[in-house]
């Protein structure tokens, strides 16, 4: 086999700009932001740049010994301005946000496609100006908005660009109040949001339109264009569905089992459009041009053309984050593919993620961004070596086993860190990356048939071909989905544990490639240290028995845990409820898998050996709770160790506990903030032990070492 060609450092002058600038936001995103430390750094950023233009202007390049200087400067350069990105839009720096001034309506526009989802439409909200006490003032920030259009009135539609006056009456975005809760607070922050608003139709008032970007209007029109055709000619719902998110990234209309399954086989990237889709267009073009690569004047040609298509794709799908992320890399490794510069690819990759994270620095927090570019770097980095170390003659094979590696390689790449944010590995992503390749080529060049033909007879004929192939698609996942472990969930990760992966995936690789002894250590020493830290969780989670009370906000869910067996206690309707599956599951999906929690509805008995259940009085080993609304009355004495108040029970406190006698008083978010003052208050008379719920992070009990949290 031939050795890996080596690469000189010196060739990839963007990873190392692209190192600095990480840097630099690492550092940024590892403090909070200060007006004082981010002026620091714009002086020295100035001190930096004089530094650079005096040593350049000095030596005039003529001097090859202040190179190293030079770069030095560079670099140093591209980790301020990384740090100065990160902090600049946040409204501890930005002197303008609106959340600094006192107003009493806000001006501003609607910058994203608004998402509808029964009675409720969200979108983010760009504000320009605020009716403060001395007029109109100028300002600047983004807020999300919630409209709830359930018994109004008002028709009006509400589209990208569109300009809407709304009242102030924002707040902060809350943090995550549940263990494993996904940190909304951060996704939004991620995009420059820090406050949101619910507000209902009536409270807002429609200025005018055409606020936006026009290029993205008119991408965003096309598309939507291009939707009502699909569903003119694809009669069935999860077809239709699948059609629109699979070719145009309008994800409105996908079912939640639909996309269960494309996740539980590790083919949601399919649905994620992005590097697959603009490849399988680049793949199809560049076959057809193939008899543009004799000479150089025609490869230009070429490139033209096939960066035409690629960024009319992007336009076609109304220029979404994740296909524009793929465009931009596809279109820096094209280029450099078609000129030659295959061994740079690496640098293509760089540049492009350079460039991203100088247009906004916040993309490194945006999962989709870490995973699309793990994945290619797994492609570029496995792909080649796999296919040298097992190549293959066979004409019919090639393209089968080519593919194999890929996935592999795109796997290994983003694999870990997927399972790290999402807490499963789907098990059979080979056979379903197989068997859905082909056919999601095939959907996305009939979905292109269908949109480019006129209305007629033929596009019937499209439709209904690409129904078929659709649904077949969709029978082939569910069976694979239906096969045992097809997913393995209840995967937690530490970030350390993640990084430990990837230097064995790297490590492995160099030990089979170049054969170093360095490698084989290096892989038994990871080896070694994550099989120990999976057996000291093992052996932790097997003696932990605890009680969770979630912060649903009104809603009540009490999870018991108990090694390997998990009950979840709630006036929800199932563990399939969306505020269960959001707060709830992330917890207790640590223990055991979701079919394996025993629901137990609220008001209703269950006993068992560990457990005991009736008239909200649980019983778990030796702790008992008592969920309490001040209806229910008691004989004699009951001592509970944990009482729950819940629904604004009227009785004073000294009144409850003439008969009921507890350790600790719980008070969940569905009493006013009134009716808890007064228990806080009437609690620290009696010195009995308060934990407010509402607004605050979920109460653990744990049982084995009678400690709490």
């Amino acid at each position: 086999m031939r050795p890996p060609t080596r690469i000189r450092i010196g060739h990839l002058p963007f990873v190392r700009f692209l190192l600095a600038l990480l840097l630099g936001i690492g550092i940024g995103y590892a403090m909070p932001p200060q007006q004082s430390l981010h002026s620091m750094a714009w002086a020295i950023l100035v001190v930096v740049l004089v530094a650079f233009l005096g040593v350049l202007c000095t030596t005039r390049l003529r001097q090859h010994r202040y190179y190293s200087v030079l770069g030095f400067f560079t670099l140093f350069a591209w980790c301020v301005v990384g740090f100065i990105m990160v902090w600049q839009s946040d409204p501890a720096i930005d002197r303008l946000h609106f959340s600094r001034f006192e107003s009493k309506g806000l001006i501003g526009h609607i910058v994203d496609e608004p998402v509808t989802r029964g009675n409720h439409v969200r979108f983010p909200f760009e504000v320009t100006q605020a009716y403060v006490r001395d007029g109109i003032a100028q300002v600047a920030g983004r807020l999300m908005l919630t409209i709830n259009r359930e018994n109004s009135l008002c028709s009006q539609s509400l589209n990208y660009g569109d300009e809407l006056l709304i009242p102030t009456g924002y707040e902060e975005v809350s943090p995550p109040y549940n263990p494993g809760e996904l940190d909304y607070k951060r996704f939004l922050a991620g995009k420059d949001i820090w406050h949101q608003d619910y507000l209902q139709a009536v409270e807002l008032k429609k200025i005018s339109t055409g606020k936006g970007n026009p290029l993205i209007a008119y991408a965003l029109a096309l598309r939507q264009r291009m939707v009502v055709k699909f569903s003119a000619y694809i009669s069935d719902k999860d077809a239709y569905s699948v059609a629109s998110t699979l070719i145009l990234g309008y994800r409105a209309e996908l079912s939640d089992a639909l996309l269960q399954a494309f996740s539980n086989t590790g083919t949601i990237h399919v649905l994620s459009v992005s590097g697959m889709h603009v490849v399988i267009v680049f793949w199809l073009l560049s076959k057809l041009l193939w008899w543009m690569n004799r000479h150089q004047y025609l490869r230009t040609g070429k490139l033209v053309i096939l960066l035409s298509a690629v960024w009319g794709y992007a336009l076609l799908t109304g220029f979404s984050p994740s296909i524009l992320r793929a465009t931009i890399m596809i279109s820096f490794v094209m280029a450099a593919s078609l000129f030659g510069q295959q061994n740079r690819v690496y640098n293509s990759i760089a540049a492009s993620a350079f460039f991203l994270l100088l247009y906004n620095p916040k993309f490194i927090v945006d999962i989709g961004f870490q995973l699309s570019y793990l994945a290619v770097l797994g492609i570029v980095f496995l792909y080649p070596l796999m296919r040298a170390a097992f190549p293959v003659g066979n004409r019919l094979v090639r393209p089968i086993v080519e593919y194999t590696w890929m996935s592999v390689g795109a796997q290994a790449g983003a694999g870990p860190l997927a399972a790290f944010y999402f807490h499963q590995f789907p098990l059979y992503f080979l056979p379903a990356n197989l068997l859905i390749v082909l056919p999601a080529s095939s959907i996305m060049y009939l979905g292109f048939g269908l949109l480019l033909v006129p209305p007629g007879q033929v596009a019937s004929w499209i439709g209904i071909a690409l129904e078929k192939l659709i649904l077949l698609t969709n029978v082939s996942l569910s069976y694979i989905e239906q096969l045992p472990l097809a997913s393995i969930g209840g995967i937690w990760l530490t970030w350390w544990q993640d990084a430990l992966i990837y230097i064995l995936i790297v490590m492995a690789v160099i030990s089979l490639v170049a054969r170093k002894k360095y490698g084989v250590y290096a892989v038994l020493g990871c080896t070694t240290l994550l099989v120990c830290s999976s057996f000291s969780t093992t052996l932790q989670s097997d003696d932990r028995q605890e009680i969770v009370l979630f912060n649903v906000r009104r809603n009540l869910a009490i999870g018991l845990v108990d090694e390997r067996k998990v009950w979840l206690y709630s006036n929800l309707a199932s563990v399939d409820d969306r505020t269960i599956r959001y707060s709830v599951l992330p917890k207790l999906e640590a223990h055991v898998p979701i079919e394996n929690i025993h629901f137990i509805p609220q008001d209703s008995n269950y006993h068992d050996h560990q457990l005991y259940v009736k008239g909200g009085v649980i019983q778990f080993d030796n702790t008992r709770l008592l969920v309490y609304d001040g209806t229910a009355t008691y004989g004699g004495r009951l001592d509970v160790d944990i009482l729950v108040l819940r629904n604004n029970p009227r009785k004073s406190l000294q009144t409850l506990l003439a008969t009921i006698n507890c350790r600790l008083l719980v008070l969940d978010g569905s009493n006013f903030d009134s009716t808890i003052d007064r228990l806080v208050t009437e609690a620290g008379a009696l010195h009995i032990p308060v934990y407010v719920l509402k607004d605050n992070f979920a109460y653990v009990w744990k049982l084995d070492a009678d400690h709490h949290e």
